[in-house]
């Protein structure tokens, strides 16, 4: 009430009732006032608000925004872990249902408040994971304060929200489309993007113009970003960057891309001292190793490192990629039923939802399948040719989808 909100802010600014009450009203007086025991004039409302440095419609506000701000932060606490690519998991949907429980007792009290639109915007997320048409509602009113704030980073984190709808429904074709909207109302009604911003939109345009295929214009996105970061000597985003150009070079087979931007991805893990790179780096090229090269010898050592043995069950175990990447080394170097029994422990994240991802993962089945067929078991082989061939279906060219139609008609139409 509007008592309590004087009181607080009172206490907030360490002022005591006489410093508040000046020489315009009496102490008793404003004592009531804050009591909620008498209403002000609306003279003695502008007063108050003046001697507390705060606009007179904070004060009549159903809400403070000093009240806003701390449901804000308390959200921003719950929402700091929140991913929204594990829409489905356990964890996220708890989190997701304390937002909104948190958060929807204020909506209909927000105003154009930059706090207000943040809570607008999470609850708007929390909706959306919760399966909540009304997400969309809540996202459009919080992508109009940050307009009107020109506060272009978090408009920007809209567009890319917008975006998820579509992608993780794997319509790639409407994210970019949806994107690539949204990037012009920003660019033609922003005063200036920031630079990290700038970088961010590059990236995902990238992102997502690999996931159509469109190799010429992922191409043309990724030197954009990298051009305008070494303009502007911004490392921000670099890492993702080269990471997709990487993976997208080894996808279509482009031999001098690839060891391009490997290479700048190795150096970029150096100068940050982070080994995870490294690992990285490995795992790629290991890729190459087994499916453009053919030199799995060497692959099987650079995989082995990342593997933990044990002598007791004389197997090897490690991470869900390492594990892929072995299996289909076994594979080639003719240890089928050893590479059976790793490449069916391989599962596919929930979480994978880009085709360069999709991609690498769906090999699973492929060398499922050969490894049926060179221990005779035609039933098996065609039953995981055909998994294969429905998974790479929907998906661009690659040398993993050429692999797959290859062994698709080796297997079952032959």
């Amino acid at each position: 009430m509007l008592g309590e909100r004087i009181r607080t802010l009172r206490k907030q600014k360490k002022m005591t009732l006489e410093a508040l009450a000046g020489d315009r009203l009496t102490k008793g007086m404003l004592s009531q006032i804050e009591n909620n025991k008498a209403r002000p004039s609306m003279e003695s409302l502008e007063y108050i608000a003046g001697r507390l440095g705060v606009d007179i419609s904070e004060l009549l506000e159903k809400v403070s925004i000093v009240e806003l701000r701390k449901v804000l932060e308390e959200a921003e606490k719950i929402h700091e872990e929140f991913r929204i690519y594990f829409k489905h998991s356990e964890e996220t949907i708890e989190q997701c249902s304390k937002l909104t429980a948190l958060i929807e007792p204020y909506i209909s009290n927000l105003n154009e408040s930059y706090e207000s639109a943040r809570l607008l915007e999470i609850y708007s997320r929390s909706l959306f994971c919760l399966n909540k048409k009304e997400w969309a509602l809540y996202c459009d009113k919080a992508a109009l304060i940050y307009d009107s704030l020109n506060l272009t980073a978090n408009r920007a984190n809209i567009a890319f929200f917008r975006g998820i709808n579509f992608y993780l429904e794997h319509r790639y074709q409407d994210a970019l489309q949806c994107y690539l909207e949204e990037r012009h109302h920003i660019e033609t009604t922003h005063i200036k993007i920031d630079p990290m911003t700038k970088v961010t939109m590059d990236y995902h345009i990238a992102a997502l113009y690999s996931a159509i295929g469109d190799i010429k214009a992922t191409s043309e996105a990724v030197e954009s970003a990298l051009e305008y970061s070494r303009k502007e000597k911004l490392y921000y985003k670099i890492d993702d960057i080269y990471k997709l150009a990487t993976v997208v070079a080894l996808l279509v087979g482009d031999e001098e891309k690839f060891h391009y931007y490997l290479k700048k991805l190795k150096q970029y893990g150096e100068f940050v001292e982070d080994k995870i790179f490294e690992e990285l780096c490995d795992v790629i090229y290991v890729e190459y190793l087994l499916h453009v090269k053919g030199e799995y010898h060497q692959a099987m050592p650079i995989i082995d490192q990342y593997l933990t043995f044990d002598e007791n069950t004389q197997k090897g175990s490690g991470d869900n990629w390492n594990m892929l990447q072995k299996g289909k080394a076994m594979y080639y170097v003719k240890v089928y039923k050893e590479a059976l029994d790793i490449l069916r422990t391989i599962y596919i994240p929930k979480h994978i939802n880009h085709p360069v991802d999709q991609a690498i993962y769906y090999t699973k089945d492929i060398f499922i399948a050969l490894c049926y067929k060179e221990l005779n078991n035609i039933d098996k082989a065609r039953e995981h040719a055909k998994i294969a061939y429905d998974c790479y279906l929907p998906l661009p060219d690659s040398i993993f989808k050429t692999l797959c139609n290859e062994t698709y008609k080796n297997i079952c139409l032959s």
